[in-house]
């Protein structure tokens, strides 16, 4: 199965990467988490055009797949975003009869599921709770989601969750350069080393398996999530072991996307719905199993 993105497919992955990383700096985040007011991204995301990337052509989207939209959700995690971009355009423009006010930024809308009970203050009303992550103000509702949603919210959030995870480790090796011990950077010890390249690896081996998810659906969607899960989890342990005792401080950049991790851990289906899910899919008569089916 061929997971190359087109010349053009790729420079809009790399345009989105630049703008969100460009957009919202560590400043920005911090200033968030302190409760202060920042200009919204909104608009520049309907300008540019994001908000439609998965809408219809002739609702003057760009009608690209879920795979493409789950290569910019990764640089969303990456970048930290706080903004519920990838649930609307991700999730809620696709499943929509009239996306035109999504697109165009002047309405904001959020698709409710059983699978995802917390959701941005900015796109529905509820009951509001305190979240893990400081750059979110989320909100309790209750709803049940259609299939379509769930498996859009399933690949999109592990999609952020390995953007999350590479931003962790690539904040973890900086910091390995410049800390010294013994008048060397930890970075040069065998044991920090191993760690780091670690997750790196797996990193690289759960892409593929999401942009299979986003393109085959059904089962894979749920190994995913879990793999995404497991990943992230493996990050975030990682990146505060190389920090030593700093990485649980709200001093350190990291917890900013640590918190995100752990909180997207628990949407559109956590660890155990998903694994719930591979056994009863491995448990029936005719399943289709082993290394010969994995890219069918």
């Amino acid at each position: 199965m061929d997971f190359c993105f087109t010349t053009d497919q790729q420079d809009l992955i790399d345009a989105a990467k630049d703008f969100f990383d460009g957009e919202n700096t560590l400043e920005r985040m911090r200033s968030i988490s302190k409760g202060q007011k920042v200009e919204s991204l909104w608009p520049q995301f309907a300008e540019l055009g994001l908000l439609g990337i998965m809408a219809l052509e002739s609702d003057g989207g760009m009608e690209q797949p879920l795979v493409l939209m789950a290569a910019i959700a990764e640089a969303a995690g990456y970048s930290g975003l706080p903004e519920p971009f990838v649930e609307v355009a991700g999730i809620t423009v696709p499943i929509s009869s009239s996306p035109e006010k999504l697109i165009s930024g002047s309405s904001k809308l959020a698709v409710l599921s059983e699978l995802r009970q917390y959701i941005d203050h900015n796109l529905v009303n509820g009951t509001k709770v305190k979240s893990i992550d400081p750059l979110r103000n989320l909100v309790k509702v209750e709803g049940i989601g259609s299939d379509k949603a769930n498996y859009h919210g399933a690949v999109l959030s592990a999609a952020q969750l390995i953007g999350l995870s590479q931003r962790m480790i690539d904040i973890s090796v900086d910091y390995a350069k410049d800390r010294h011990q013994f008048s060397k950077p930890i970075g040069s010890f065998q044991a920090i080393k191993h760690h780091l390249a670690n997750v790196y690896t797996q990193i690289e081996f759960s892409r593929p398996i999401i942009q299979l998810a986003a393109i085959n659906g059904g089962i894979n969607v749920h190994i995913a999530k879990v793999t995404a899960i497991d990943t992230a989890m493996m990050a975030a342990e990682t990146a505060i072991q190389v920090h030593g005792g700093m990485g649980y401080t709200y001093e350190v950049d990291l917890h900013l996307f640590m918190k995100r991790a752990w909180s997207l851990c628990g949407e559109w289906g956590d660890r155990n719905y998903h694994m719930k899910k591979i056994e009863q899919y491995v448990l029936q008569g005719d399943a289709k199993l082993g290394p010969g089916n994995t890219f069918n």
